[in-house]
């Protein structure tokens, strides 16, 4: 959706889209904490990942085993939004502002920002080629710090509850890494976009009206927006 300039989203729309996330019964869904950490590493990612290879990671499975084929109207304004989400992130990374980030509270394992950076961790996994060279980077300790606090290189971390400064200089840590990750491999992106073929989609929702109002949040009708010739249609990119 290049071109299309996402409205953040309001505090009513954080609190209904984790709601809505909240809503699916498979145990490997993420929470919207894991989707902002996901969306930083996919943005930022030096290969594209296509909504078919990230959207079964966000709902853990199928729409039928979350319980969700029932809500196929709450589905799509779950798309919607986090067409939005994607965007208003991207648009930072982009411009050079800073990324806020969205941590639940209390932290998975007690530990927080844990489910932030197992979903970070999870978009490296779908994009494995290219992330090798900035975790192995002495010069990355920022994106390194993040499989430390998802508990990928000592389980048993940290030995003792992290102080409430220790856990915000760890969450700025992060980041402040997933900022860097976009700049380091913007050639790397560039040149898989050259390279990516048109990519279709299996709709998870009910289909958009040409005339309804683009899901996007742009105010605009969905054919002057996101449906018209030059988006290529996608969930969410």
């Amino acid at each position: 959706m290049s071109g299309t300039v996402s409205a953040a989203l309001s505090e009513a729309e954080i609190e209904r889209l984790t709601a809505l996330l909240a809503a699916n019964r498979n145990p490997e869904a993420l929470s919207l904490e894991g989707v902002d950490g996901l969306f930083c590493a996919l943005i930022a990612s030096p290969a594209l990942v296509m909504p078919h290879e990230y959207l079964p990671v966000i709902l853990g499975g199928t729409l039928e085993a979350g319980g969700l084929l029932g809500d196929l109207a709450g589905v799509q304004e779950m798309m919607g939004l986090l067409m939005r989400y994607w965007n208003v992130i991207a648009q930072e990374f982009e411009r050079e502002t800073y990324h806020a980030g969205y941590r639940g509270e209390p932290g998975e394992d007690c530990v927080p920002g844990r489910a932030w950076a197992r979903g970070y961790l999870h978009g490296i996994r779908l994009a494995r080629n290219g992330w090798s060279r900035i975790l192995q980077d002495d010069r990355e300790n920022e994106v390194r710090c993040i499989p430390i606090v998802a508990g990928e290189v000592d389980p048993a971390w940290p030995r003792e509850p992290l102080t409430e400064e220790q856990s915000r200089a760890m969450w700025t840590d992060m980041l402040a890494g997933a900022a860097r990750a976009y700049r380091y491999f913007k050639e790397d992106r560039l040149a898989a976009a050259r390279r990516a073929p048109p990519e279709p989609y299996e709709r998870v929702g009910p289909k958009v009206g040409r005339n309804d109002p683009c899901p996007c949040g742009s105010g605009k009708k969905y054919k002057r927006c996101c449906g018209g010739p030059e988006s290529g249609d996608r969930v969410v990119h």
